[in-house]
Formats: C-alpha cells, sequence, structure tokens
C-alpha cells in the first residue's frame, strides 16, 4: 500500500510568541494546590471520562493485548456497485500493489474484472492495531483501495437539513438544471489550482527573502452579499452565458479566412485596404 495523496504542497504554521520570535511549547501536566506542574511521559497513561471528573484507567500493556494481529492479505466479503456507495464513506486512498510477482496474475485479474464489472471490493484490513473498513476498485493499470469510515462514525444529516423549507418554484428548477447541462464538462481539477496554497508559499517565500509578495492581498472588508431572488439570479446567468457564446461564435467567424475568392462578396464601391494600398475586389 502506498498513499495516493501528498501534503508536499501544504505549508505547516506553528504557534510564536512575538516578542521573542520562540515557539510555543504546549506542556503536559496536572493541576494541584500549588499550581500547575509538569508531569514525566512516563507517568501518562490513557483513560476515559465515564462520568463529569471519574476516568476510567486504560494502561498500555491492556490496550497490547487487545490488538489484533495484522493481516498481509484482505477479506473482501461482498462486491458492490461504486455508485451505491454514499460519498461520506470515503476516507483516504492508497496504491495497492502486488505483494511479489507470483501475485501478478490473480492482481490483474482481479483488476479486470473489477473495471469491467463496475464493482468495489468491501473488506477489512488490519493496520496499525486497527481494524479499518476498506473498498477496493480498478485504477487505471492498476488497484486502488480506499479506507471508508464505519456507518457509526457519520453524523445523521436530518437535524440539519429538516429545517429546510421545501416549497420551491418548479420553473426555477428547470432553469437551473439548463444552466447546469450548459456548464457541464469534464472533470478537469488542473485548470482549479489552490491559489490560497500559491499564494500562502509566496508570502513565506516574500518574508525569507526580505521582499513584497508577488500576490494580491485583500485588505478590504467584503460586504455582506445582499439576498437576490433565485428567479432572477438564473434568469441573468442564463444571458451571461447565452451573450457569452453569441460573443464567442461571432469572434470565431470573423477569425475564419474565406476558403477561396468566391466566397468573398463586396459591392462594386468597396476599396479595401492591404498592407496600407489601395486594392479592388473583382
Amino acid at each position: 500500500m502506498f498513499p495516493a495523496t501528498s501534503t508536499e504542497g501544504t505549508i505547516a504554521f506553528r504557534m510564536i510568541h512575538e516578542p521573542s520570535g520562540k515557539p510555543i511549547k504546549y506542556l503536559k501536566g496536572i493541576e494541584t494546590e500549588r499550581g500547575f506542574e509538569e508531569v514525566p511521559e512516563e507517568e501518562i497513561i490513557k483513560g476515559y471520562e465515564h462520568t463529569k471528573g471519574h476516568h476510567v484507567l486504560i494502561k498500555p500493556e491492556e490496550l497490547d493485548e487487545l490488538k489484533l494481529e495484522a493481516k498481509h492479505t484482505i477479506d473482501m466479503a461482498r462486491f458492490v456497485d461504486i455508485d451505491q456507495i454514499d460519498s461520506r464513506y470515503f476516507e483516504k486512498p492508497y496504491y495497492l500493489l502486488p505483494d511479489g510477482d507470483s501475485a501478478d496474475e490473480g492482481y490483474v485479474v482481479l483488476r479486470d474484472a473489477l473495471a469491467k464489472s463496475k464493482k468495489m471490493a468491501i473488506g477489512q484490513l488490519i493496520m496499525h492495531g486497527r481494524e479499518h473498513l476498506v473498498g477496493i476498485t480498478a485504477h487505471k493499470m492498476g488497484l486502488m483501495l480506499v479506507i471508508l469510515r464505519y456507518q457509526d462514525e457519520l453524523r445523521k444529516s436530518e437535524p440539519y437539513f429538516d429545517k429546510i423549507d421545501p416549497k420551491i418554484d418548479a420553473s426555477a428548477v428547470k432553469l437551473a438544471v439548463d444552466l447546469i447541462q450548459q456548464e457541464s464538462g469534464k472533470f478537469e481539477p488542473q485548470k482549479m489550482p489552490n491559489e490560497y496554497a500559491r499564494a500562502i508559499h509566496e508570502l513565506v517565500q516574500a518574508k525569507i527573502e526580505q521582499r513584497a509578495p508577488e500576490v494580491e492581498i485583500e485588505t478590504e472588508k467584503r460586504e455582506t452579499p445582499k439576498v437576490v431572488n433565485i428567479m432572477d439570479a438564473l434568469k441573468k446567468s442564463m444571458q451571461a452565458r447565452g451573450q457569452t457564446k453569441v460573443r464567442d461564435a461571432v469572434r470565431g467567424r470573423m477569425g475564419k479566412k474565406p476558403a477561396s475568392k468566391k466566397a468573398v462578396r463586396t459591392s462594386k464601391s468597396a476599396k479595401p485596404t492591404i498592407n496600407g494600398a489601395r486594392r479592388s475586389v473583382h
């Protein structure tokens, strides 16, 4: 298993004491009658607060006894349609490779079978002393394993959405669907780079080099957007989209060269100028 994601583009900040420029330390300690007292690492164990202020203490060796033996195989319990899995279950992707040359044939057979059936193999994997729910799918020339969340890790959505007013204007939905269809296309993440991360990198580099950053930094506070009528907003979007299409079409026609002289029509009085010289077109 190899991670399919990278954190190279992420800058990790530390908390710094501004007057001294020194990093902030987070000390582990307890509150006593004399105040806060730092405690050594070897005296710290895990605990679960079952009632306010009361904890069940768990020693490291007790946890070790519960850890299941890590396996080098994944038991695939079921195959399901990929589009049937709620996107909330997906957590982290890995590239999955065969364990040695002898496993190549079975690996390729599973890859091709999953690709043709458009299925995801669901199973469980023990990793780092923890059991994970996983899904395996075909990905280009290999297999991809995705760590899935267990059902009890997800919150129910009803408390968040049940107060939303279900009354809607059917014509607004139709207009929104038309706009979505007009703006639909392929998923091209390379055309949507992380501009904020790029700006952070530039800001940090500029400070290191003691120069002004070569990015625009917004200093003015944005006004709270006004509430607008959804139908008006959709109509304006459709009109703007239509104007853009017409403009692009006109530019396209203007940019095309005539296929032959027969396709050029001018009046007898027309005297076009080419490279500064007057010439008549017959």
